[in-house]
């Protein structure tokens, strides 16, 4: 009779830790379960603007609304400079794990990409869009005291006298809409450049320059205490607490929509199921009544997309900012 060998206590030994490993790795959850668990722990969100910016306020609120879903902390962690792109390439840098999130604006995701192809330290490949929070449409402004009521109006005098009227440009999406507006309205004007929207607003109330592109969070107050006229807005429809502005589509300016906007972006390689719960959350807050009436009084509207939404939207914008900054001519140093 053959006798089976017993295995030797070593050998005992090294089979028990093999039983214990395999209990262990199926005990163990694996990515996709660790992921229903998300978030167990503080969540940092990099916002590439000072703080006080409409950027930061939107996050500071998202931030408020993701700590009381989850019951999980959220500091929001400002990086200004170079355009947004610092604070960027932060985020571009960062773990894929759905703890360090974007903040993002029209600027760092979509006209930088145009304005400082390869010097950004990123590209549209490095994010994913997870979901949007507010957008604000740039509008044409002028005094309150100037004589156009219409943007006909300043059309006829612009071709009257080419190069006497002026166009106040306080940010790189400003001068862009300056640049498109003379293209469409067939016009010559000076576009001069500013450091800031306000200082642009008060010249323009000052008479010093005829009209400028702001956003609707800086001019809504002077345009409420008749300080500023809208004459239109670059959107693609009329915003509803200025349901009488005609936007330049409705003009006949075709494709002439420029807005200010602030998205949740995420490194790109966030499990799919990270992402999908970011949205979900961020679209609960952005939805939410406080945050639709706090965007209504600064003249901004909410911005609720599904991820496939989101996709899209960014990818149109990034197309966009391309044309128009390919058109529009405007080269920054």
């Amino acid at each position: 009779m053959n006798r089976v060998p017993r295995p030797s206590r070593g050998g005992r030994v090294r089979a028990s830790v093999v039983a214990l490993l395999c209990s262990v790795g199926a005990a163990v959850p694996g990515p996709a379960a660790a992921q229903d668990g998300y978030p167990s722990r503080l969540i940092t969100m990099v916002v590439p603007f000072p703080a006080g910016s409409g950027t930061d306020s939107s996050a500071r609120l998202l931030a408020r609304h993701l700590n009381e879903a989850t019951g999980q902390s959220v500091v929001v962690e400002n990086r200004p400079g170079a355009n947004g792109s610092l604070g960027a390439q932060v985020v571009a840098r960062a773990r894929p794990d759905g703890y360090t999130l974007l903040v993002g604006a029209a600027a760092t995701n979509a006209s930088n990409y145009a304005f400082y192809p390869g010097k950004l330290g990123y590209t549209p490949a490095s994010f994913d869009i997870v979901g949007g929070l507010g957008i604000v449409p740039l509008s044409m402004v002028v005094g309150g005291q100037a004589p156009w009521k219409t943007v006909a109006d300043l059309v006829a005098e612009a071709r009257k006298n080419p190069g006497r009227l002026s166009c106040g440009s306080g940010s790189t999406t400003a001068q862009v809409a300056c640049e498109m507006f003379m293209l469409r309205a067939g016009v010559n004007v000076v576009n001069v450049p500013y450091k800031g929207t306000p200082p642009a607003i008060t010249d323009v109330m000052g008479g010093h320059v005829q009209f400028v592109f702001a956003d609707g969070t800086s001019a809504t107050p002077l345009v409420e205490q008749k300080r500023l006229r809208v004459l239109a807005t670059a959107a693609r429809k009329r915003a509803p607490y200025w349901p009488d502005v005609p936007t330049f589509i409705e003009l006949g300016m075709a494709d002439l929509e420029l807005s200010a906007w602030s998205a949740v972006f995420v490194p790109a390689g966030t499990p799919a199921a990270v992402q999908q719960r970011l949205n979900d959350l961020v679209r609960r807050s952005t939805e939410s009544p406080e945050s639709v009436t706090a965007r209504q009084r600064t003249g901004a509207l909410a911005m609720s997309f599904t991820l496939d939404e989101a996709r899209r939207f960014v990818s149109g914008e990034i197309e966009r900012w391309a044309r128009f900054v390919r058109e529009s001519g405007v080269k920054l140093d």
